[in-house]
């Protein structure tokens, strides 16, 4: 610990996550001996009950200035496999993030690597059900055990050596080109390299250009104006020496002639990252709470906030069930695009902003 301290001082060193293996560390080891300061401190201490006597323990760190929302959400200590998931919320989330979670794994070199990963492969599966658009962070010493070989989604971020000519030190991440990793000195008498990971990449709205859509605008006048449209319409005309397709054919283009000539038209911006249930009643809102929030007033900006909650939720349920709708009609086109649209199938995969990592192996 003094040796970490000395880094973060002497090197200006500010990761905002840093995960240690084999701690060593048990319930004899006070809280107080593993403090760090400016970082919440989160234990997976080597456990006896299931045979774990030596070696193990996980150590993660959380710098204070980049989250202070964390959250423990397993913490599994087997003969094959130890890990520990701690989910974090930082202060700021690119839109398409919705949460980071980080997951310290360590495998001991005599385990069933094919259980250990299987294990492994569950909670993080869980993880993903639970925050469908959270970042995945794996990292720790996977010495023989492999996690591309049951989560093909998941990036390796490491390809140099870590222990001698193997790299038994790994970060996989479910985001492609998610980090750049470099070597650094042995932390203490480690036989591994300890690692850092910085960002490498920019956020989905840096990448992806904002593209331009042209909508109807409706109005209460373009309604009425429509309405009274029709009211004065024979619509006998279009029955006069025609069949019944051009009938229809007739109709539905005067329809469309009206529509087009009460309602005018107008061109938006749609951003990379923009949520698929964000409509006019949200974005209307927003500048309501904004508007509340510069005037001042206290009261008025505390009500404009609720409201912002409320119409985002509704926003939500009306989203949702117009995905579900595809699934309660018998045409398998609209239940095709309703899987689409859950699955993300059409939409590449998200590359955002990320917390700095380093990974020493004590």
């Amino acid at each position: 610990m003094d040796e970490v301290r000395l880094q973060i001082t002497s090197c200006c060193l500010e990761y905002c996550v840093m995960i240690i293996t084999e701690t060593w560390l048990d319930s004899f080891t006070p809280d107080t001996a593993t403090e760090l300061m400016g970082h919440a401190t989160f234990r997976a201490d080597r456990n006896k009950e299931p045979g774990k006597k030596r070696g193990g323990g996980l150590l993660v760190f959380v710098n204070n200035n980049w989250c202070t929302s964390n959250t423990v959400k397993v913490v599994h200590c087997c003969p094959d496999i130890e890990y520990m998931i701690v989910q974090c919320r930082p202060f700021y989330l690119p839109r398409e993030l919705t949460a980071f979670t980080i997951i310290a794994v360590y495998v001991p070199p005599q385990a069933n690597a094919k259980s250990a990963v299987e294990l492994l492969q569950r909670s993080i599966n869980k993880q993903l059900t639970t925050h469908p658009d959270c970042a995945v962070i794996v990292a720790g010493d996977f010495n023989h055990a492999k996690l591309k070989s049951v989560l093909a989604g998941f990036f390796k971020n490491v390809s140099f050596p870590t222990r001698e000519n193997n790299t038994l030190d790994q970060v996989y991440t479910n985001i492609p080109d998610a980090y750049k990793a470099i070597p650094l000195p042995h932390l203490r008498l480690s036989d591994h390299l300890a690692l850092s990971l910085t960002p490498a990449y920019k956020p989905l709205i840096q990448r992806q250009k904002t593209s331009e859509k042209t909508v109807l605008v409706w109005t209460a006048e373009a309604t009425m104006a429509l309405q009274d449209c029709f009211d004065n319409t024979n619509w006998s005309v279009f029955a006069e020496g025609s069949d019944l397709e051009g009938h229809t054919s007739a109709v539905l283009s005067y329809i469309t002639f009206c529509s087009e000539s009460v309602t005018t038209t107008k061109t938006v911006k749609v951003f990379s990252n923009q949520k698929p249930w964000l409509n006019s009643e949200v974005r209307a809102l927003l500048r309501a709470r904004d508007s509340a929030f510069i005037s001042g007033d206290q009261q008025v900006y505390k009500e404009a906030r609720q409201s912002l909650v409320k119409g985002i939720k509704v926003a939500k349920c009306k989203y949702n069930k117009r995905i579900e709708e595809h699934f309660n009609t018998k045409n398998s086109r609209n239940m095709w695009q309703g899987i689409k649209t859950l699955t993300g199938y059409k939409d590449s995969r998200t590359q955002t902003n990320s917390p700095d990592i380093t990974l020493p192996d004590t």
